[in-house]
């Protein structure tokens, strides 16, 4: 397993931190206030583990470009937010269609082409299949990532069904759903899924944050990271579009939770 400089680099940083799918354009300028809400966070809570997913067009965008102005900007400014950050660059995986897999290394190889001012701390695999048939692909995958960058997630968005697949990645998303349909008793903690190694994402939340869920999966099951938002995905919606209404309770609540 391989452990992020940033999430190690301060000795005060906290066990469990937050998964941030930051699908949301930073708009740049003063404060880069697409991201607002997120920085103002982070400077009042600068010891949790911050994982945040940028994603400028459902991936880095075209082969071989830099990211647009405003992502310029304001990735050197979230880095810069604390030493407990961690930007992962957006990349489908597409459930590892070979038809897919010159684009999914043109992604990478993207990312990794930015200027190293602004150029993201490690890959975010998304769409990935979890399944034992390809896991060779991900090995190619990761592998190929790794050359580049020290930090990988992979979002099967459930268990995978191989448990090999924590040997490719510093952290899994094992459970992307909607919030009222997730129960803890749902996830496959061992020694062979290190609950470290998990993140938890959870959609359609109530506004404030669930205390009891935290303290579950951050004080007693110990997962490594843990996101929950108000944000909607009913009916095709974008569940994140916007930051939780209440982003800093909902992280003060994971700070209080390893007090």
């Amino acid at each position: 397993m391989h452990i992020a400089p940033a999430a190690t680099s301060a000795a005060a940083t906290l066990f469990s931190g937050v998964l941030i799918p930051l699908y949301i354009n930073p708009v740049g300028g003063p404060g880069c206030s697409g991201w607002g809400s997120l920085l103002s966070t982070i400077a009042a809570h600068p010891t949790v583990p911050y994982y945040a997913v940028i994603n400028p067009n459902s991936g880095p965008g075209g082969a071989g470009t830099q990211p647009g102005a405003e992502y310029q900007q304001c990735i050197p400014i979230l880095r810069a937010a604390s030493d407990s950050v961690v930007v992962l660059g957006y990349v489908p995986s597409w459930e590892a269609d070979s038809s897919k897999a010159a684009g999914v290394i043109s992604d990478v190889n993207t990312y990794a082409g930015w200027s190293s001012s602004y150029r993201v701390d490690g890959i975010f695999f998304d769409q990935v299949s979890g399944a034992a048939s390809d896991f060779s692909a991900y090995t190619n995958y990761t592998s190929h990532a790794r050359q580049t960058f020290d930090f990988i997630a992979l979002n099967p968005g459930a268990a995978p069904a191989d448990t090999d697949y924590y040997d490719l990645a510093d952290i899994l998303l094992t459970a992307e759903n909607f919030y009222d349909q997730f129960s803890p008793s749902q996830l496959s903690l061992g020694s062979a899924t290190p609950p470290s190694q998990q993140a938890i994402v959870l959609t359609d939340a109530p506004s404030t944050p669930p205390t009891a869920l935290i303290s579950k999966l951050i004080t007693t099951d110990k997962v490594g990271a843990f996101w929950v938002t108000d944000d909607s995905q009913a009916n095709g919606a974008n569940p994140y579009d916007t930051l939780p209404a209440d982003i800093e309770t909902f992280v003060a609540a994971i700070v209080a939770a390893q007090a």
